[in-house]
């Protein structure tokens, strides 16, 4: 029997799971810090290409830099070594995605999108200290709520969002394609 995935891509749509989370209510987590996270600006295009690189993505690079240009904001995650290891974007005004979703923003509403911690950084807790990295700056720049999707079959990401307090708000399909 076909999967809800394999039909999907065989009529050309994907299903996204739109997220929320109150930023008033993040939860402490009891791991050692080994990440890095630091506000991502255009001196750190240069090694975010470099690891876009690495991960064979990069068409990734003009679009980072094209989203610092609309003034999107970001995040990006450092190894001791200073060695990048993920990034997270975010925007707090209009963004093309955020039609698609049915977002609306509203005072203190922030949207977050294409998180990524590179495999061989994932496990041992480093995708939830990234994230409740995240989640604490953000909510010390001022914000009240974090909006944001993923994609209804990537399991390891909801599981992810999840523990860390997000709830499904809605549930869009789009065609391929459509969401970067």
């Amino acid at each position: 029997m076909p999967t809800v995935r394999k039909l999907g891509r065989a009529l050309g749509s994907e299903e996204l799971i739109v997220l929320a989370k109150r930023l008033d209510d993040i939860e402490a987590i009891a791991l050692e810090q080994r990440l890095e996270i630091a506000e991502l600006h255009a001196a750190d295009l240069p090694a975010l290409a470099g690891f876009n690189r690495r991960r064979c993505d990069t068409r990734a690079t003009a679009r980072f830099a094209a989203g610092l240009d609309r003034g999107d904001r970001g995040f990006v995650a450092r190894l001791d070594g200073g060695e990048v290891a993920g990034f997270y974007w975010w925007a707090d005004r209009d963004h093309p995605h955020l039609d698609r979703l049915g977002i609306r923003l509203a005072d203190g509403d922030v949207y977050g999108f294409d998180f990524f911690l590179a495999e061989e950084h994932r496990g041992e807790g480093r995708a939830v200290e990234f994230l409740h990295g995240i989640e604490t700056r953000l909510r010390a720049f001022g914000y009240e709520r974090v909006w944001g999707y993923v994609r209804a079959d990537n399991r390891p990401a909801r599981w992810l969002y999840s523990m860390r307090g997000y709830e499904a708000v809605d549930s869009v399909h789009l065609k391929l394609g459509r969401m970067p």
